[in-house]
């Protein structure tokens, strides 16, 4: 497009195609929509975390116009798009498309929200997806991704319960996991805090602080992952210590999974566990030295170690994120996959598990004693060994469990393509951070990494990370416990290899996209029976 990101028009006029009206996102009449003053919440303090995620302009007439006439222009663009949203001609004519803004308009008011059709909230995630800048993933969008809207989820225990089903949802592929997309709850209008989850993802591992500082620095000590060590505070602190659930075998406290924390659109604060049949891990297997023979397969074997080394959540299953529709927001949970030396670091990133000198142990040991070699004395050899052999073993536990895993090389071949049919389609280049899927692995990931000058998204829907954490939550506030387990509907037995798909493809849920699940890649053609995955915790592997 030729036209600016940010135009100043004159509104809506008397018709929302008055010349006047703006076709892109816009700045205007900011004193007329001010946001509602947020009152003191009942959960939150009054940060600037809280201040970003409610102090929001109010929802602007001549906004929604510009991005509903943004998304025809798009889908008048790109056929593709319009027949994986389920758009037909007649919802494409001028005559509708006026009536439909006639319409929206009518509902914009003050505190009010307005009306998102199936279709039209099937395009607003994948554009919003297509435009994040900091994904380099989005080919996907068109392709094999599976878009849920679930307006009828409003308590907290119901978004938990939709993030199980969720990871089921994306375990349910013949090479797990499938890329999900779920939209949770109805609207929230601007200056208000609608349903959300404390915490940023389903499966995340506990960090248990063992010195008596309370603040990181060099003298911080813990076990388990670093990143978390307020999350874990939080929960033992609210009653949660009974709900933090270690996993056997693995040195203690160093994969204990946390509880799910989340708000409902009442107002109401619960914790929950993580289901047992929801806990889908991924066995990571010793590293080996760079220099052992690559044709040998690794090995389960843990008893020259005394211990298994990791495990690692097989669904990167994001739940800290709202899509932002013209300025009203909604919960939103995505997973894609992970990439090999996004996992590989955190192992190593001293601010997570530090695990630098374990593996260099294991690798440069009595167990591997026979690889070493005379330039192991430099140290940067030596670091790289050990990042080396890190990643070969997260890409080993991955392969044995037939899961997805992304590697840099593809993530990037696959988002150039997708740059190239942005720019054949649109006649501009998609929003981008350039320097964000850089290369984390060879001494890099340890030092501040520079981002390039990027071109942020603009116009349209976007997906919009909240900022408020448990460290927002008031001393006081009140925390449910709810056990998942105990109460809804009962669910028919299921197998224990959950990536097998019986028949077909995964329910849509609340709308029939049949459009969209005809084009579909039908896995199940593809699929064998040699091994399980994504298994549960507890669940025992018996050959037929």
């Amino acid at each position: 497009m030729s036209q600016p990101h940010v135009q100043y028009g004159a509104g809506s006029g008397t018709s929302p195609f008055e010349p006047g009206a703006p076709t892109v996102e816009v700045k205007t009449a900011r004193a007329r929509f001010e946001s509602p003053k947020a009152a003191d919440h009942h959960l939150f303090r009054p940060t600037q975390a809280f201040t970003h995620d409610t102090g929001r302009p109010g929802i602007d007439p001549s906004r929604v116009i510009a991005d509903w006439r943004l998304m025809y222009e798009w889908l008048d663009r790109d056929a593709e798009m319009a027949s994986v949203c389920g758009f037909t001609a007649a919802d494409l004519t001028p005559a509708f498309r006026r009536a439909r803004i006639v319409e929206l308009l009518s509902e914009v008011g003050p505190g009010r929200t307005f009306t998102v059709l199936p279709n039209e909230m099937q395009f607003w995630v994948r554009y919003s997806w297509l435009n994040s800048d900091r994904c380099s993933g989005r080919q996907h969008a068109l392709q094999h991704a599976v878009i849920r809207y679930r307006p009828e989820v409003r308590s907290a225990v119901e978004m938990m319960r939709a993030a199980v089903d969720h990871a089921e949802t994306a375990m349910n592929a013949p090479v797990p996991p499938q890329t999900v997309i779920t939209v949770l709850g109805p609207p929230t209008p601007p200056g208000e805090l609608g349903p959300m989850f404390i915490t940023e993802q389903f499966l995340r591992p506990a960090g248990y602080r063992t010195s008596t500082s309370t603040n990181t620095g060099p003298d911080e000590q813990w076990t388990g992952d670093g990143g978390y060590l307020d999350v874990t505070d939080w929960v033992r602190r609210h009653g949660g210590e009974d709900l933090i659930a270690p996993m056997p075998g693995y040195r203690p406290g160093s994969f204990d999974v946390l509880p799910m924390v989340a708000m409902g659109a009442d107002g109401e604060l619960v914790m929950a566990a993580v289901p047992d049949s929801a806990r889908y891990l991924i066995d990571i297997p010793w590293p080996r030295h760079p220099e052992t023979d690559q044709s040998t397969p690794f090995s389960a074997d843990d008893s020259g170690y005394g211990e298994p080394f990791a495990c690692w959540p097989a669904v990167p299953l994001q739940t800290n994120f709202d899509l932002d529709i013209a300025g009203q927001r909604y919960c939103v949970m995505f997973n894609g996959w992970y990439v090999d030396e996004e996992l590989a670091t955190n192992f190593l990133d001293p601010r997570r598990y530090d695990w630098t000198t374990r593996v260099g142990e294991a690798i440069h040991g009595p167990v591997d004693r026979e690889m070493l070699t005379r330039t192991d004395r430099f140290d940067e050899y030596r670091m790289a060994q050990i990042e080396i052999a890190t990643l070969r073993a997260v890409r080993a536990g991955f392969k044995q469990a037939r899961m997805k895993l992304n590697n840099l090389a593809s993530s990037q071949n696959g988002f150039a393509k997708f740059c190239q049919r942005h720019l054949d389609t649109h006649g501009e280049m998609p929003p981008n951070d350039t320097g964000w899927t850089s290369n984390r692995i060879g001494s890099r990931f340890r030092f501040p990494s520079h981002p390039l000058p990027h071109v942020p998204q603009e116009r349209g829907a976007a997906l919009v990370k909240h900022w408020l954490t448990v460290k927002s939550l008031r001393p006081g506030a009140e925390v449910q416990i709810a056990d998942l387990d105990e109460v809804g509907p009962v669910e028919a037995p299921r197998s224990g290899r959950h990536a097998k798909v019986s028949s077909g493809h995964p329910p849509l849920d609340s709308y029939n996209y049949s459009d969209y699940a005809d084009s579909l890649v039908n896995w199940a053609d593809e699929d064998t029976t040699e091994e399980p995955r994504g298994c549960p915790v507890g669940y025992t592997y018996r050959p037929s």
